[in-house]
């Protein structure tokens, strides 16, 4: 009798062995309903697909229509022992599959190489006639310099949508080849893709049928520091309300980005003399200097140009230009913000770059040039001593404060 209970016990432990490895690799595999009618109505718009696996295993999922051709909802997928249901709306890659009758599989495979499947009917009827369309996608300039310089600042992104459905415009550098990991050889590259928002006051709300317009300007308006410079894949996805998908791809190259940064430097201005007479000409003295990694763009006039008191930059044809740079000399009775102002360099502190014919000048990074220029005293001002200073100014962008109102002089004018 003490032989027998250790044999007993043994044969327990086979038994019981032999029954967990007898457990199905797969089982009460379904799809309920078995006929859907995806069209976003609301009704039986999708089938549930339940099944269980009693050990780990590979599984695909797919249906295969009257002429054999088979629809891959999974496609050897591993996954755990366990419970599993997920909803099917009949979209397969982004594209819902024809009315008709089909035969769905439920497949698994072990690690043994053991496989176990299970099948059944679906009918797909009423489905979405109308998939969804992307009619317009423009990306203007196809290369921007987001540097606030006022040319090529901002791109425009224009999709047009056939149906409503859900938007998403992304950028991503071209070098991440589609991944949201960097690549080995450039380990601090982002990869996540970028949302792009549309453009505020658009006349259509986000999901409407119709053209949608995205704007962007790499983050610099908001002080930010752009992307790197490079080419980049701008990716249009639009979802409509069944799930079909439809996606398009171009590229967008940023040049030149970054935040223009630059300052009168030591913050001093020397003007020539404290004392004039009605016909003298009060020269300053400043140097500026771009201490940041992008060019500045500046107009004229150069260095040395003499303005009159009663007159201004207009006058002589000096007009405001959005995104230059121009050193300002303001004082206390004038009528507009710094009415005298000249080139923040010049010829031989300057470089130029001609775009679409046009020459542009630039004061390059990581530079100084010495500022000249002359106000000649036309008539005696209605107070006496005036104050003079200072300003570096970013034309219809910003005044710095540390540029602005830059080392006030006290100035007596007098008659002759």
């Amino acid at each position: 009798m003490r032989r027998l209970i250790p044999y007993v016990l043994l044969l327990t432990a086979v038994l019981i062995l032999s029954a967990c490895e007898s457990h199905a690799v797969l089982s009460k595999a379904s799809f309920a309903p078995d006929t859907i009618s995806p069209n976003a109505d609301g009704a039986q718009d999708a089938t549930s697909i339940h099944y269980e696996l009693g050990r780990k295993a590979n599984v695909s999922i797919y249906l295969q229509d009257a002429a054999g051709q088979r629809y891959y909802f999974r496609n050897n997928q591993p996954r755990p022992a366990g419970v599993y249901d997920v909803l099917f709306g009949g979209v397969i890659d982004g594209k819902l599959l024809a009315d008709g009758d089909y035969t769905w599989v439920i497949e698994a495979t072990d690690e043994t190489g053991q496989t176990q499947s299970g099948q059944g009917k679906l009918t797909v009827q009423g489905g979405e006639k109308n998939p969804p369309q992307i009619t317009k996608f423009t990306i203007n300039p196809k290369e921007f310099t987001p540097n606030q310089d006022s040319i090529s600042d901002v791109v425009t992104i224009n999709v047009d949508l056939n149906k409503p459905a859900s938007l998403l415009v992304t950028l991503q550098n071209i070098l991440c080849n589609g991944s949201n990991n960097p690549p080995p050889d450039k380990p601090t590259l982002v990869c996540a893709p970028f949302p792009l928002g549309e453009k505020e006051g658009s006349l259509r709300k986000p999901g409407e049928e119709g053209l949608h317009e995205f704007q962007y300007d790499a983050g610099v308006t908001l002080g930010a520091e752009p992307p790197p410079d490079g080419t980049y894949v701008v990716t249009a996805r639009m979802e409509d309300a069944v799930g079909q998908v439809q996606t398009l791809t171009d590229t967008l190259t940023i040049k030149d980005g970054g935040i223009p940064l630059a300052e009168i430097a030591d913050g001093t201005v020397n003007f020539s003399r404290s004392s004039l007479l009605v016909g003298d000409t009060l020269y300053f003295t400043l140097t500026v200097e771009n201490y940041g990694a992008v060019p500045i763009r500046t107009s004229g006039p150069l260095p040395g140009y003499v303005y009159n008191l009663d007159g201004n930059y207009n006058v002589p044809g000096f007009a405001e230009e959005s995104g230059a740079w121009r050193v300002g000399i303001d004082f206390d009775t004038s009528q507009r913000q710094y009415p005298f102002r000249w080139a923040v360099g010049g010829p031989n502190d300057l470089i130029t770059e001609t775009i679409e014919g046009k020459t542009y000048y630039y004061l390059p990074p990581n530079s100084k040039a010495q500022i000249t220029g002359g106000i000649k005293i036309t008539s005696k001002p209605p107070r006496d001593p005036l104050y003079f200073w200072a300003g570096l100014i970013h034309e219809d962008v910003e005044i710095a404060d540390i540029n602005s109102h830059v080392d006030p002089h006290s100035i007596t004018i007098d008659q002759p």
